[in-house]
């Protein structure tokens, strides 16, 4: 696992094969909304959608990953 101190938990991900597994589609529905919700308000400020790519903490490869965030000023 990926020496992870130091990282702010800024962001929410989760599985889309987790949202329809385990949410109900009342819940679904509900998350749905929240992010229409954000989408519509970060538009209404100008802002463009996110888009992320995501590794997990146990891929082999993650601890290069985490250091070269750092060395771009993009960890913490």
């Amino acid at each position: 696992m990926a020496n992870t101190e130091g990282m702010a938990m800024k962001f929410a991900v989760m599985k889309n094969y987790d949202i329809q597994r385990y949410l109900t589609d009342e819940k679904r529905s509900e998350l749905h909304g929240a992010f229409e919700e954000i989408a519509i308000n970060r538009h209404a400020e100008g802002k463009k959608p996110n888009r992320y790519i995501v590794i997990n903490t146990d891929e082999p490869y993650a601890d290069e990953v985490i250091e070269m965030m750092k060395r771009h000023g993009h960890w913490g």
